[in-house]
């Protein structure tokens, strides 16, 4: 019932006109001052427009909304307080990476706050919970205070002497390393963090006071630091972490028109990433992931508003040769955060840290900004891949808190982050994955809709007026209904229906009527165009078929999939407490299991498939191997079901002498 409860409180929030943000917060067309100089080819729907409604993706957002709520903001400012001379408030802040000297670095103070501040904006707008805003409004109050604090001049930051740092910085007395400046741990992007944290705010809830606190740190930034090194000591300064700064300061452009800001970001594009992937080299190995992909975000947001193409070209390259040369079976990347070359995947599958989950939220943000510029299908079959296989299979189902590495090792288990103890850079990406489930599903131009996932929701198409609701138990079953719930009049419009490539063809009837879909497929997407009235159905029938992937640049390791669906095997860990499953101040498992205790599968993959047979259980798509194609017999079943027990996901190929003594 408490499900139910919220689904029906989001889908009436979503689509109320009397929401808070619909209330007081200006349009996008109002707030954005200086406009890109290129209209998107795809746009993504508000969040308050798209109503998730799938149950599992539910369960997590209500899951991650709560524990949003349950984040105490004292607490999140408390160390920027401290540091701007402000009363704490008698809150102490969180542990861990928030507070204590985790690396030889000091902690990585404030970096919570910002991806908090983002993922109540975009929790606000996917529920409309009127409890969001005035939190929201307190933490902003909160750093406008210290920021206007005697000596502080309008910068914010919660590190241990952190303005002073950039105050050397400036004169150019700095020593940089991935992840630190001076011996402080990523001072740079924890400002991002910030900035864009203050920027989604802005937007979202129309908060003036935000806009002028994103506005001072920006020109504070800029003014005391930026204008005072060279070209060469900028890019020495870029060598440690930094997310998207360059997206950042395009942010306060669009918002303000000050050319100042254009300039700024201009100079904030590290070359050693951006030239090389311009020019299409795949320099990648060895460099630490996640501190590169926001990278390319930025770029992106730099060739929007510059109109320099080799942004744009570095953007592209970057993208297609992490996905296709740097991705694993889940649509996550590296492992132990760092990219390496494909030769080396089966070598690196037996270790315990595998990708991470900040790489994968990165990645899909920087899919849906490629997406909206180029149109293209492939950012969509990446997107569903590694939102239903790495994104969903991320959180506890009890308390819906992250991991930090999905072990590709056969006979891991997950170590998920405890709610209040833990803090890493996951747990902040881990915010905003739920928050925004429904940003890819649907996507408009013109009057042409695109459905581009099957993911049951419903989507209010205000500007059209229509109201469109997706309804599926896919992958338990492939059939696929889309219904025009509401319309205000019947109008002529082109509704693009995503044909997966996974799927070994797609069948579609409107209203019971067979529509031709050869002929109108194209770039990936089924057209079809009507005038449509309500109660209007489409029916969209998928043909999934059961696969195996070898793991890239190996022979020996194989995923399966079912459709877009991770299968893995759920394994008995009866030597492991609950305990083990979180643990505070751990990333990687400890209790390590022989990884031979996994079933090993005939090195005849096409037997495999033949001799696998569907055996749902409790109403669950599952698999049965048989023992005579496998060193056992076992399940298969979607692998961003399995938790609280072993895991795996790449299967070994059988030896000759294992084979024989079966």
């Amino acid at each position: 019932m408490k499900k139910q409860t919220f689904l029906i409180f989001c889908c009436l929030a979503a689509f109320s006109s009397a929401s808070f943000g619909k209330k007081t917060a200006p349009t996008d067309d109002n707030q954005i001052v200086a406009k890109p100089l290129h209209q998107p080819v795809r746009e993504l729907f508000p969040l308050s427009d798209v109503c998730v409604t799938d149950s599992a993706m539910h369960a997590l957002m209500e899951l991650d909304h709560k524990y949003l709520l349950d984040l105490n903001v004292d607490r999140l400012l408390s160390l920027f307080r401290k540091e701007a001379g402000v009363d704490q408030r008698g809150a102490r802040p969180y542990p861990y990476w928030e507070s204590e000297d985790v690396w030889g670095a000091g902690p990585l103070a404030g970096h919570i706050l910002g991806f908090w501040l983002s993922s109540m904006a975009m929790m606000y707008e996917t529920t409309g919970d009127e409890r969001i805003p005035p939190r929201v409004k307190y933490a902003v109050e909160g750093l406008r205070e210290c920021a206007q604090a005697p000596g502080q001049e309008g910068f914010v930051g919660a590190q241990p002497n952190v303005k002073a740092l950039f105050g050397e910085v400036a004169k150019g007395n700095f020593t940089t390393s991935n992840p630190k400046i001076n011996q402080l741990w990523e001072p740079v992007y924890i400002m991002n963090k910030t900035m864009l944290g203050l920027y989604d705010v802005y937007r979202t809830f129309g908060i003036e006071l935000a806009k002028t606190v994103l506005i001072d740190l920006g020109r504070w930034f800029g003014e005391k630091v930026l204008d005072r090194l060279d070209h060469e000591q900028v890019q020495k300064l870029l060598v440690c972490e930094h997310g998207s700064i360059n997206e950042s300061y395009i942010d306060i452009y669009a918002i303000t028109g000050d050319e100042r800001f254009l300039e700024w970001a201009k100079r904030l594009n590290d070359e050693d990433m951006w030239v090389p992937a311009s020019e299409e080299r795949d320099e990648l190995k060895g460099w630490h992931a996640n501190t590169q992909i926001p990278k390319f975000t930025g770029f992106e947001s730099v060739y929007n508003y510059t109109d320099d193409i080799k942004f744009h070209r570095a953007a592209r390259f970057f993208w297609q040769t992490v996905v296709t040369q740097h991705t694993w079976a889940n649509g996550g990347n590296s492992t132990g955060e760092h990219f390496f070359p494909t030769s080396e995947f089966e070598s690196r599958l037996t270790r315990v840290g595998g990708p991470e989950s900040c790489n994968s939220v990165n990645m899909m943000r920087l899919t849906e900004s490629l997406y909206q510029d180029d149109g293209e299908v492939k950012y969509i079959d990446y997107y569903e891949r590694v939102l239903l296989n790495h994104i969903l299979a991320n959180y506890d189902p009890e308390d819906g808190m992250c991991v930090y590495f999905t072990s590709m090792r056969p006979n891991s288990y997950k170590i998920y982050s405890s709610r209040f103890d833990s803090f890493w850079c996951c747990t902040g990406t881990g915010l905003q994955a739920p928050a925004k489930f429904g940003k890819m599903i649907y996507a408009h131009h013109a009057d042409s809709l695109f459905v581009n996932m099957y993911t049951p929701s419903t989507l209010n198409w205000k500007e059209q007026g229509i109201v469109l609701k997706t309804s599926t138990e896919f992958p338990r079953t492939n059939t696929v209904s889309l219904e025009v719930e509401s319309i205000g009049r019947a109008k002529k419009l082109a509704i693009a229906l995503r044909c997966p490539w996974w799927s070994k063809g797609v069948s579609i009837k409107v209203n019971g009527e067979d529509v031709a879909t050869e002929a109108s497929a194209e770039k990936g997407y089924i057209v079809v165009k009507r005038k449509w009235h309500k109660g209007d159905v489409i029916e969209v029938n998928l043909k999934p078929e059961l696969r195996a992937e070898v793991v890239k640049g190996g022979s020996q390791y194989y995923a399966f999939m079912y459709g877009p669906v991770l299968l893995g095997v759920s394994m008995p860990a009866d030597e492991l407490t609950r305990d083990d499953f979180w643990q505070a101040h751990r990333n990687t498992q400890n209790r390590l299991a022989p990884m031979e205790e996994a079933p090993e599968i005939s090195p005849d993959i096409d037997k495999v498939l033949r001799s696998m047979k569907r055996c749902d259980k409790d109403g669950k798509l599952r698999f049965h191997v048989p023992n005579d194609c496998a060193s056992k017999s076992f399940y298969l079943e979607p692998y961003n079901g399995i938790h609280f027990c072993r895991y795996a996901i790449y299967l070994h190929l059988q030896s000759n002498d294992n084979k024989q003594s079966n």
